[in-house]
């Protein structure tokens, strides 16, 4: 991976390398290793649609032209579009 920072022009000035990165592994490896949250209790008011996790209460907004009409099995929001 050639990683060069936005301002390396700053580090050539001063004639220091820049910081160094590390992979943590591929995109794939990180996917495989990661914990679905489970959502549950979706509720959509106004704009906000909001569901309670393991983690807390996750909110997002919406365009307003979409209406929550329930979950699928994955514990996902189904939108319908009403415009």
């Amino acid at each position: 991976m050639n990683y060069k920072p936005d301002n390396s022009e700053w580090y050539e000035k001063m004639e220091v390398r820049p910081p160094s990165t590390a992979i943590h592994g591929t995109e794939d490896d990180i996917k495989a290793h990661l914990k679905p949250v489970k959502m549950w209790n979706w509720k959509l008011e106004g704009n906000r649609l909001s569901c309670d996790t393991e983690l807390g209460k996750l909110v997002q907004t919406i365009p307003t032209d979409r209406i929550l009409v329930g979950e699928d099995e994955r514990g996902l929001p189904i939108l319908r579009k009403i415009l």
